[in-house]
């Protein structure tokens, strides 16, 4: 996957649950995250963090924290509102 793949499938999945696997325990994580900024509680989160060719901004819910996420490790990228059942 590509990191321009992965981005279209973050924007179009909205909120998603992102399985992947960790570099340093090399155990399965997931975080709930969005690539959508938009939102005033998220653009109140200050960030440094800067994208470079292997990693992804994101903001996750889950540890209400961005977080750079190395597209590379990812296994699945579940949209939210399909384990909600919420269209």
């Amino acid at each position: 996957m590509t990191k321009d793949d992965f981005k279209k499938k973050i924007d179009d999945a909205g909120d998603a649950v992102i399985t992947y696997k960790s570099l340093r325990s090399r155990k399965q994580k997931y975080n709930i995250c969005t690539r959508d900024f938009s939102t005033k509680y998220i653009q109140e989160k200050k960030t440094r963090a800067k994208e470079d060719a292997t990693t992804v901004l994101l903001f996750c819910w889950d540890t209400d924290s961005y977080r750079l996420l190395k597209f590379k490790s990812v296994i699945s990228i579940l949209p939210l509102n399909r384990i909600l059942k919420n269209d």
